[in-house]
């Protein structure tokens, strides 16, 4: 019984003279310095890096494509590597155009943001999507007394001149006509031999029987009168700017006018620059080229968008819509000399010269 004792005891104090050396061992290494090796290892614990949120393209965006909501998001992006510039609300894109070709996920700034329209700067940026831009010429008539101005909405009034052509030569009728002139001539042995001339050429005309003794040709005492005709063609045109886009630069060059010289009369515009469909350029174009007379109308504020339907107006259409009457071919007229002498206002007497 008492060796089982002392076994028991000796365990006991086995134990606690392990635990005892351990304690010690432990003590020591707690005790013993770090190296810089061991600090620096220590030290470089990774940190939180700030970050900011900032709107980007979701999509891409093409020159002058619009902002939407749907087309912009957030995202967060580290504040060191954020643009100075870069836009934190959406409120300041949506509307806007971009200024240049944008890439999905690029940080929105304000350099890439235009308005839509005026401005100045490219004209490309103030033509409506689907139009292009053309020049028309200007002068007091056709511009509505210069009363047109950017961002006004206009249609263009033309006249064409119809004349008569001949099918085959689209020539202007009448034609020029020479009589085939034969010259039959015999020579010495009897044989007879024939040449053909050309008369000189005359104005084709009619053959006129009215008179059964001497019937004849008539002709033309005058060219052909054209037949006029006004119809407005192209619609709802907008005016991007009166003037060429040069006039800026010219007047920041333009040498000042010396003190007490006369300011001289400013240069009126001759041409406007109007953006209107494809297919309605084509018309201007061909237009002008037919020498058709053409000048703009401006619309009233409000009324941009209305589609006018209109009539073509021909001496025709002047004489049934105001009920003109054609006067009659009568035996009588008036005589001018007597009516001009009527009319003709009574000079003042000249102021006689006295010594």
């Amino acid at each position: 019984m008492q060796r089982r004792l002392f076994i028991i005891i000796g365990v006991l104090l086995a134990i606690f003279a392990v635990a005892g050396l351990l304690y010690v061992v432990l003590q020591q290494r707690s005790a013993t310095p770090t190296t810089p090796a061991e600090e620096t290892a220590q030290q470089a614990e990774p940190t939180a890096i700030p970050m900011k949120e900032v709107i980007v393209a979701r999509q891409p965006i093409p020159r002058g494509g619009e902002f939407t909501a749907e087309s912009l998001g957030r995202t967060e992006y580290p504040e060191s590597s954020i643009p100075p510039n870069a836009i934190v609300n959406e409120a300041e894109t949506i509307g806007k155009i971009a200024n240049s070709e944008i890439v999905q996920g690029q940080v929105i700034v304000y350099d890439l943001l235009r308005d839509k329209t005026g401005g100045g700067g490219e004209a490309a940026f103030d033509i409506p999507a689907g139009h292009v831009m053309v020049a028309f010429p200007i002068n007091k008539q056709t511009s509505v007394a210069y009363a047109i101005q950017s961002g006004d909405v206009v249609d263009v009034l033309t006249t064409f001149s119809i004349v008569d052509l001949d099918p085959e030569f689209q020539t202007i009728l009448p034609n020029k006509f020479s009589f085939l002139l034969q010259d039959t001539q015999t020579n010495a042995a009897g044989e007879a031999s024939s040449t053909f001339t050309l008369s000189p050429a005359i104005d084709k005309g009619r053959l006129n029987i009215e008179n059964e003794l001497f019937p004849g040709f008539e002709f033309p005492r005058e060219d052909q009168r054209p037949r006029r005709v006004a119809q407005l063609t192209v619609q709802r045109a907008k005016v991007i700017k009166v003037g060429t886009f040069l006039e800026e630069d010219q007047a920041a060059t333009q040498a000042p006018v010396p003190e007490g010289q006369p300011t001289p009369t400013p240069t009126r515009p001759d041409i406007v620059s109007l953006a209107v469909t494809p297919q309605d350029a084509l018309v201007l174009l061909w237009a002008r080229q037919s020498k058709a007379y053409m000048e703009l109308a401006l619309r009233a504020a409000g009324d941009e968008q209305a589609d006018h339907s209109t009539e073509a107006v021909t001496l025709q259409y002047m004489l049934t819509r105001f009920n003109i009457a054609v006067p009659p071919k009568l035996e009588f007229g008036i005589d001018k000399s007597e009516d001009s002498a009527v009319a003709a206002p009574v000079s003042a007497p000249q102021p006689t010269n006295q010594q």
